[in-house]
């Protein structure tokens, strides 16, 4: 039994998915380098969100990764690819949405205080004509 191409291997995980366009070329030569990064690792075009999408043969299903948000390949999507790699980076971004969690749960907290010193304030002259006037 033949082994199929990497073109061929990527073609038969899409197939079904006729929106879903293989890219194995641009001018910036992304779809090459993200290869020579992780040979398991593919662009495509979705037509039907007109956006790129990196993808990855590795994927047991769907191989869907993440959506391209630059609009355009270049090297930036190589940036986001080495920045989101779980196999190199994965304690320092599980550490990184941590700090990024408590920061957003001080903040919200924080929010909260301000919210109940705003009322506090606002009912206290209510409060305090109450108390020298007798109830």
């Amino acid at each position: 039994m033949r082994r199929l191409t990497y073109e061929e291997s990527i073609r038969e995980r899409l197939r079904g998915k006729p929106h879903l366009i293989p890219v194995f070329s641009n001018v910036f030569d992304i779809p090459e380098r993200l290869r020579e990064y992780d040979e398991n690792l593919f662009v495509v075009f979705n037509t039907k969100k007109q956006y790129f999408e990196i993808h990855s043969l590795a994927n047991i299903g769907n191989t869907f990764c993440f959506t391209v948000p630059l609009g355009e390949l270049d090297a930036r999507t190589l940036y986001l690819v080495r920045k989101n790699n779980l196999k190199t980076r994965g304690k320092e971004i599980f550490r990184e949405i941590d700090e990024h969690n408590e920061r957003l749960e001080k903040a919200n907290q924080n929010r909260r205080k301000d919210e109940i010193r705003d009322v506090a304030e606002k009912v206290h002259p209510a409060f305090k004509k109450l108390g020298w006037e007798g109830a």
